[in-house]
């Protein structure tokens, strides 16, 4: 989480930069110039705290808030400190730039404080890694006006809840990550966003389900709710109810659920098999990759190849999102024995 720090130091640093009254040895004139000299140099040290968390970016609102005027922005400009970006936001040159976050702070404190950072870059902001997106997302309130470009996407919202101000505005992540999936060009990249948005620990999936009861009117929204309870590990029952649907849609036979197989420590149920192809179906939810639980499906799959079955796997996902190539195979598989026509 940002951190705001309300009690700038800028105060403290501008009153030790002045000489005490008759305490100096220095002429006067020296003296003014030496605190002016000061000052510059505060002031750049200040930019430089208050880049430091936002990713080499500087409002110039937030710059008033701490007593910095326009001034002493000209100044730093001047002597080539910083960098005017966009209207209200400035570049601090001696504090790095990240190619994906600095862009999309720039972004927001331009357009802010009608405008925050939302959907995907909201979450890039938060922590998100694996994610290119080639336009920054800001959402507004409907009554706002901002004019979209190639760049900059402008969302108008109607509901307007859970917000970071500071120090970057930007959407609490339950409320970016179902926003990501909405705004997503295809179900595929929406249900990528919200995998990741869990695995990477930046929500959790109840929180997600939470965000999208506050959101009612969302693109998507039936979906994001299926994919989050794919997410949280849904009921194995209805991936492979959904899989045999799959199944009778493409005119393939339907196979037998829940049959008992040979496992490592005795015997256990299988997801789906073709008996007469000697083939089994197994449908990972997401639990499936947390922890030690791969090992044991590497155990049990192992046991049921030396049962004589072949096996094959789908994540749950896959069945919402991508399911094709997966039916594909298993469409070449049963041919080849005989329990289709190719």
């Amino acid at each position: 989480m940002f951190g705001y720090q309300r009690d700038c130091p800028v105060t403290l640093i501008l009153e030790h930069s002045r000489c005490p009254q008759g305490s100096c040895s220095t002429p006067p004139v020296s003296s003014t110039v030496g605190r002016m000299t000061h000052r510059h140099r505060d002031v750049s040290a200040l930019g430089r705290e208050l880049a430091s968390s936002s990713y080499g970016v500087l409002s110039r609102r937030r710059l008033a808030l701490v007593g910095v005027d326009r001034f002493d922005v000209r100044t730093q400009i001047r002597l080539g400190r910083w960098e005017p970006l966009g209207h209200h936001s400035l570049r601090v040159v001696d504090v790095a730039w990240n190619d994906v976050r600095s862009p999309i702070v720039a972004a927001a404190f331009d357009a802010a404080p009608t405008a925050w950072a939302d959907g995907v870059s909201a979450l890039l902001l938060a922590g998100l890694s694996g994610w290119r997106s080639n336009c920054i997302d800001l959402a507004m309130p409907a009554t706002a006006s901002a004019r979209s470009t190639p760049e900059v996407r402008h969302h108008r919202v109607t509901v307007t809840p859970l917000r970071w101000p500071h120090p970057i505005p930007r959407a609490h992540e339950a409320i970016a990550a179902v926003r990501a999936a909405a705004w997503a060009e295809t179900d595929r990249q929406a249900a990528a966003l919200l995998s990741m948005s869990v695995q990477q620990r930046l929500v959790h999936a109840p929180r997600m389900t939470q965000a999208l009861d506050l959101l009612p009117k969302l693109r998507r929204r039936a979906f994001i709710r299926d994919v989050i309870a794919d997410i949280s590990g849904g009921s194995e029952s209805m991936g492979e109810l959904d899989f045999v649907a799959e199944c009778r849609r493409r005119g393939l036979p339907i196979p037998d659920r829940q049959v008992l197989g040979p496992g490592p420590r005795g015997r256990m149920y299988l997801d789906v098999v073709w008996e007469a192809a000697r083939l089994c179906v197994e449908i990972d939810g997401a639990h499936h990759y947390v922890g030690d639980v791969p090992m044991a499906d590497a155990l049990r799959q192992n046991e049921i190849a030396m049962g004589g079955l072949t096996v094959m796997r789908i994540p749950r996902l896959a069945l919402r999102v991508s399911p094709e190539p997966f039916f594909a195979q298993i469409q070449r598989y049963l041919s080849a024995h005989g329990c289709v026509r190719a």
